[in-house]
Order: structure tokens, then sequence, then C-alpha cells
């Protein structure tokens, strides 16, 4: 860096001259001296103080008078910092010495390290070391000189921070706008190099030039009537040298060329001495010719030459270099046009060849599936855009640039492009946080929030298709996504606030951290939605406020909020999810009663049909309701001893009342919806109310006066049971169904398991022993590690003795015994059963025990009737 030149230690500054001691004779009385010069004073005053001590404090102050007179005799004065500045200026005004150049930025290097900061001229030692790096990178080649060209811009740019005066700015004007005009970037170099054509002469021939070129790039008509201007005030210089000369008839001839005057090129050409430049020029040209006629493989050929040759000008190697690699795009070789890419991107950074190469470089590497790298890329060609308004490309418009980058966006979030769980939702999230500022900052914000959505859409259609096992690893990755899509849309909603917008992303946000199930901040969020009294979606914030507060067992404000809407908005449809989940809030407040009766004027209402959602769903909750009313019924009139009245003291209906109730409900949510997820459990329950019917004419037997009225309520009891039997059957198919596809989930599970033992009950119950056997061992053997086994071999012990297969029925307990031995510890501990092992030791003993003295007494009367 230029100063590091300068990182040099100080030179010394010149010893001070030293007055010789006087010279004295042996005695000390006489002193011969030298009468002359400047030591002759000195010597008479000396010899006059000896002679004369009544004139000692004269004499002193003279004396001192003459030291000083002597020391300013013998060194120079030191400089001020103000004049060593000067004398820096002074020097860099010689532009064509060299060592001057270094002197001048030696002397602001020790100012510098003096922490000197110019009042007048704040900025002048960053100036010359921009200067000088400036002039150093005039003289070499390569990545050096685009090295010196980097440091000059820094320097001179701090310079302009400090402040630049007005009689250097026109120098300091041309060297920074040359400097980012050799960086490639021309955007900010034009104005500069537009005030130093008009106001540094020096630099004006050059300015001219490299304008020309900035002009030429844009190839707008007055851009171009411009740089005509420019080139012909140039051409019209005197002692212009051969090669500046053709450089400008080189110039002359894009003119022409981008005006479409290809014979007044060709004349110009045909001057220039340097045909090589001549030749790079109509190369590129006759390439480009060649490609608009499709003929790659040629241009390419033509190409070759030019990329890695500079000549006078490197635009046509770069441009060469880009254009090789539309080439090989075009020709599908993909891995060719790569490589001519990234060579551009790396040799010609900053230029506009370098923004279009890497552009494509993206593309390319994203199609390849290269993310990461494409990322890299679209980041960098992103990154050189400041200002959209003042984007200039000649190989690219704005528009096309946002295209390529959307056209990334669309490519990441689609699904159809997904292969083997492979998803780049990552990648598009990261590319919209990159947009601003080619893209606004809200657009680029609703992008990422797009992308966030999508994914957690894609996750949720992945769930729902998904086995159990596969579900329960994807359960808290879906949750993840659905907060962090409803951060996106808070994050977007933040800069909509002043928008109409703002109200419904905020709605988006609510929901979608409720989807994630993190129910604090989704109250939050359409608490702020609320608060902005959002009108004619206030009903549905209510609602789904209230849902969230359910989640939170926050009951009493649900309810608030549930009969807040019904009575406010009764025509809304969003009153009838309302008074839905106002019957749930009931039901977890244990109010049952009135969650019953909710539900029950859904169903009746004319407002609802049997295919709204709340209608559904309140007819498999009443059915559900009154299942559990009748069993809590049934325990009330066990308490009372009479299960047929039920309880006539409180005035409540007896417990078949209501699981006939249930029947009816539960009968037609499964006849109306077959392909409801919750048709498994209704199911389920419909076989239960079934079975606890049959219980009605079972105990109805023991008081019955007539041989009719027994057989009658016999098959009463067993058409129940071969009802409920009927829905077992059906539903343990289903079940097993699943489970072999592994989409059974713990509720299924459980279900299964009932399905397998109750429907051998049921049949053992109907007096079907060979088929209750069967049912019973399909069981046990699927579940052998609960405590259900054990009450299966009890009742296959009865279906053997039932069928007079005596020692059968004796050996299912012996199992039993075996089997309770065997069962670990934790069956017993999990509250399966209200026995413990001793428990069932008792019983199983007790039975067995029953089993024989029951065998005993048989035997016994056969032998007496005998």
């Amino acid at each position: 860096m230029a100063e590091e030149k300068l990182n040099q230690p100080e030179s010394d500054a010149d010893p001070q001259a030293t007055v010789p001691d006087s010279e004295q004779d042996a005695s000390g009385d006489d002193v011969s001296l030298d009468e002359s010069g400047p030591r002759a004073l000195p010597q008479r005053l000396l010899k006059f103080v000896s002679s004369r001590w009544k004139l000692v404090g004269i004499v002193a102050s003279v004396l001192l008078l003459i030291a000083i007179y002597f020391l300013s005799g013998s060194s120079e004065p030191q400089k001020t910092p103000q004049e060593i500045l000067a004398e820096s200026l002074e020097l860099l005004e010689q532009r064509g010495n060299p060592k001057a150049r270094v002197e001048a930025q030696e002397l602001a290097f020790q100012l510098k390290k003096q922490d000197y900061q110019d009042p007048d001229f704040p900025g002048a030692l960053y100036y010359i070391f921009g200067v000088v790096a400036f002039r150093n990178a005039e003289e070499l080649t390569g990545e050096s000189q685009d090295h010196q060209y980097l440091i000059a811009s820094r320097y001179l740019k701090e310079a302009e921070r400090r402040a630049i005066v007005q009689a250097h700015r026109p120098e300091w004007c041309y060297t920074y706008g040359a400097s980012l005009y050799q960086l490639g970037s021309t955007k900010q170099a034009r104005p500069l190099l537009e005030e130093a054509v008009e106001t540094w002469l020096p630099g004006k021939l050059k300015s001219s030039m490299m304008l020309t070129d900035i002009y030429l790039d844009h190839k707008a008509d007055t851009e171009l009537e411009q740089a005509f201007k420019l080139n012909s005030a140039a051409l019209q210089l005197h002692e212009l040298t051969p090669e500046t000369q053709d450089r400008l008839f080189l110039q002359r001839a894009q003119i022409f060329l981008a005006q479409g005057k290809t014979d007044l090129a060709e004349q110009v050409l045909a001057k220039v001495q340097q045909q090589e430049s001549v030749n790079q020029v109509t190369l590129v040209f006759q390439a480009q010719t060649l490609m608009a006629e499709g003929k790659y493989q040629e241009a390419l050929t033509i190409l070759g030459p030019v990329k890695d040759n500079l000549g006078l000008d490197r635009k046509f190697s770069r441009q060469a270099s880009y254009l090789m690699g539309l080439c090989a795009e075009s020709l599908k070789d993909e891995e060719a046009a790569i490589g001519f890419y990234e060579q551009t991107t790396h040799r010609y950074a900053g230029t506009h060849e370098g923004l279009a190469a890497q552009l494509h470089l993206a593309e390319l590497l994203r199609k390849n599936g290269r993310t990461e790298e494409a990322l890299i890329a679209y980041r960098t060609a992103l990154r050189s855009v400041s200002s959209p308004e003042d984007f200039r490309n000649r190989w690219i418009s704005l528009e096309g640039f946002r295209k390529y980058v959307l056209d990334a966006w669309n490519d990441w979030v689609d699904e159809a492009k997904i292969k083997n769980g492979v998803t780049y939702f990552s990648a598009a999230i990261q590319l919209s946080e990159y947009l601003p500022p080619l893209l606004p900052e809200v657009q680029a914000k609703e992008l990422a929030a797009n992308a966030n959505r999508r994914w957690a859409e894609y996750l949720e259609r992945r769930y729902e298709q998904a086995t159990f096992s596969e579900q329960e690893t994807l359960k808290h990755e879906l949750q993840d996504h659905w907060i962090q899509s409803g951060k996106a849309y808070y994050e977007l909603a933040r800069r909509l606030n002043t928008s109409d917008r703002y109200g419904e992303i905020l709605s988006i946000s609510a929901e979608h951290f409720q989807k994630g199930q993190d129910y604090e901040t989704a109250l939050k969020v359409l608490t702020r939605f609320i608060n902005i009294n959002p009108d004619n979606k206030m009903p549905q914030a209510l609602v789904r406020r209230g849902e969230v507060l359910l989640e939170l067992d926050q009951l009493d404000e649900a309810i608030s909020h549930f009969e807040r809407v019904i009575s406010n908005y009764p025509t809304d449809v969003a009153a009838f999810q309302a008074q839905y989940l106002l019957g749930v809030a009931y039901l977890e407040k244990d109010e049952l009663a009135r969650a019953q009766a909710i539900w029950k004027e859904i169903l009746e209402t004319s407002n609802l049909t049997p295919q709204a959602q709340q209608w559904s769903d309140s007819l498999f909750a009443l059915g559900k309701l009154n299942f559990h009313l009748g069993k809590i019924a049934y325990k009330s009139a066990e308490a009372v001893g009479d299960t047929a009245q039920g309880d006539q003291k409180s005035g409540k209906p007896s417990p078949y009342f209501y699981f006939e109730e249930a029947t009816r409900r539960l009968r037609e949510y499964v006849n109306r919806y077959p392909e409801s997820p919750k048709v498994h459990e209704a199911r389920f329950l419909l076989a239960r109310a079934l079975q606890n019917l049959a219980d009605q004419p079972r105990r109805e037997l023991r008081a019955a006066k007539t041989e009719n009225a027994r057989q009658e309520l016999q098959r009463k009891q067993y058409r129940y049971l071969n009802m409920a039997i009927e829905q077992l059957l059906s539903l343990n198919r289903d079940l097993r169904r699943l489970e072999s596809q592994d989409r059974l989930d713990p509720l299924g599970k459980r279900l299964l398991k009932s399905t397998c033992f109750g429907k051998a009950h049921l049949l053992y119950m109907t007096g079907e022993y060979e088929e209750a056997i069967k049912s019973y061992h399909d069981a046990v053997n699927r579940y052998p590690q609960c405590t259900e086994v054990l009450i299966a071999y009890m009742k296959m012990s009865g279906c053997y003795e039932s069928l007079g297969k005596k020692n059968e029925a004796k050996s299912m307990l012996e199992q039993a015994k075996i089997i309770l031995k065997q069962m670990p510890d934790k069956v017993f501990d999990s509250r399966a059963s209200n026995l413990g092992r001793e428990e069932w030791n008792r019983w199983l003993d007790w039975s067995r025990e029953l089993r024989y003295s029951n065998q005993q007494a048989t035997s016994a009367k056969t032998g007496s009737g005998a």
C-alpha cells in the first residue's frame, strides 16, 4: 500500500553547531585572539569582563544575546506541519518525476504519524496517498495495477469524506473517477469523469476516452451522441501519439457500429495503424453476427484468440470471454460455459461483462444442483446493485436482472423439483435476504415469508401422507416451520404497518403460530390484530383467539369470546364455529348438560346443513357425549340398585336412554362420514353403546314370566350384540389395514387392541364359543404382555366348559397361571388393570377351584343317577 512505502524511520536532523572554547596562554593574563571574523567580538567582551567586574550584569545579558546569535547561525529553523504539507503538495505537482512522488508520500506519512490534519485542507494527506497510488497504478499491469487502483479509490474516498479544497478538486475528480472506472464501477465514475473533462486539462483526453466507453456501454441514442462529441473533440487535439489515435479511431468505429453505421465504422477502422486491435473489434463484431445466426461453434473459434489478448483495450478481451460463455451455454456445453463465466467473473469483476457472467453462472450452477455455489454467485451479483434507478449494464436490463433472481426463487420453491426428499426452500429464503435493493425490502420480506409458508405446507402434505412412524419424526419439524413462517409474516407485517395489508398479514402470522402450537405467541399476534378493529374479519379473529385460549386452558375467557361472536355476529359463518367451540369449552368445564344442549341446537338449526364442518363435528361430539353420559348414569343407577329406571330421585333418564341416543347419533355419523378421521372412534363407541343396550334385555330376562317373553328378550339382546359385533369386525378390518401400512396413531392402536378382545367377548356372550376361542387366541398372540390376556384365558376356559371340553377348560386356567408368572412387573405398574399380580393369582386360583368343584358336582350327579 501507499502507506507501506512510507513506513520508514525518519531521517535524523542536522546536529546544531557548538561554540568552541576560547584559548588562553599559560599565565592566564593575556589572551591571543584573532581580531577578524565572527569570533572577534566575543573575545573582546571576555577581556573587558575580566578587567572590569563592575559591569558583570550588563556583560551577562550581552553574552546571552551572543549565544542566541551563534546558535541561530549554526542550524536551520524547523518547518511547521503546514510548511511540510505545502512542500508535499508542491512535490506532487511534478507529475513526471517518480522521485518527487516518493518524497511527497514520505512527507505526508510523517504528518500522518503525528495525527496531523490541516484545518484548511482536512483531506490533504489522503488526497496525496490516493494520487500517488493512482500514478503508481498507471505504471503497472495486471492484478498489481488493479490493487493500486483499489488503494487509490479508498484513499480518495476518505479524502472526500474529510474535505477536498476547490484548488485540488479537479485532479481529485480525475484520479478518483479513473480509479473507479478501471475497477469497473462505471456508475460511480461517470459524474466524476464528466466533471474532470471540464475542469482538469491534463486528464481531459483520458477522461474523454473513459467517458466514451461508459456512454457506449449504455447504447442510448443521447449517450451515443455525447460519445461522438467527446471522440470528435479528442481527435482534434494536437500531438496525439499513434497509439492514442488508434484507440480513438477504435472508439469511433464502435460508436458507428452501435448506431448501425457499418460502412462508416469500416472507413474509420481502415485508419487504425495497429491492425491487431482492428482485428479484435472486427472479430468481436463478427462473432456477435454469427451468434445471431445461431452459429455458436464458429463464433467460439473466432473469439478464442481475442479472449486472452489484451491489446490496446481490455474491453475486447472481456467481451470475448463473456460471449464465449454464451456460445458454450447455447451449445448445451454447460461445463465449458461455467468455466468461461467463472473466468470472466474472476478476471473482470465489477465490469458489465463480469456482472452478466455472474448471473449466467448462478443460473447454470442452480440448474446443475450446485445450490450453495449458485447462492454465492447470486449474492455477489446482487451486491453490485446499490441503486436500481442508477443500474446500467450493456448486456442485461434491470428487468432482466430481476427476472434472473425471481426465476431462481420460483425454481427453489417449486415442489415439482423436489427429488428424494431434497428441498430447496432454505435457498429461496436465503436468496430473499439478498434481494434488496434490487427489489424493495417489503417485496423481499414477502418472498421470504412465502418461501417459509410453502416449506411448511409441503411438510404438512408429507405429514398427512406419511406413515405413523414417519409422522413421529416429522411432527416437530413441521411445527418448527409453521413457527418460522409465523415469524416471517410478522416481520413482513411490521413493514406494512401503515398499509391496508397490515391486518391481513398479521392474521396469517397468527394462524401459522397457531399451527405450530406456539399458542402464547399466537395469542399476542391475534390480540394485536384484534386491536386494529379488522371489521369484517373480527368474528373469525375472535373465534381463533378463543381457540387459542382453549388450548391455554383459559376457559372462561374463551367462553366470553365465543359468546361475543354469537351475540354480535349471529349471521356470520364464524358464529357457528363459535357455537360448536362453546360446547367444547363447557365440556372442558365439566358442564355436560350445557355442552349437550349447544350441540343439539346446532343439529336442529335450519341454518346449517350436514355438509358443514360444524354440523358433523357437533353430531360426533353429541354421540360421544351421550355415550359417556350413559356410563355416568349407569354407575349412578347401580348405586341405587335400579339401572333400568335410572336415578328416579334426581329425575335423570336411565342409562339406556343415553345409550340409545348415542347409538342414533353415532350410527348417523358413521353412515354420513365414512372417510372422516373420527369415524374409527365413532364406530368403536357405537359398538360399545350397542353392547350396553344389550344389557337391558339381559337384565329383564330375570324377571320374565313366560318362555315367549324370555325368547323375545334374548333375541333382542343378541340383535344388539350382533350389531356390535358387526361394527367391531368392520373396524378391526380397517384398523388392521392401516396397521399394515404403519398409519395407526396411538388412539388407533388402542382401538385395534380393544376390538380384538372386544370382538371375542361379544362372540362369547352370543354363545359362538368356537369363534370366540379363535378370536381370543388371535388377541392373546397379538398382545401377550397385557392383563387382558388373563381375562381371555378365563373366558376361553368358559367356552371350553360350555362346549363340554373339561380338560381344555382346566388347561386354559393353568396356562393363565403360567403366563401370569412370566409377566413383567411393569404390566401391573401401568395401571391397565385394577388388580395386582397377587390379586390376579388369587382370582385364578378361585376360578380353578370353582371350575373343579363344578366338575365334581356334575360327576357326582351323573354317578348317582346311574
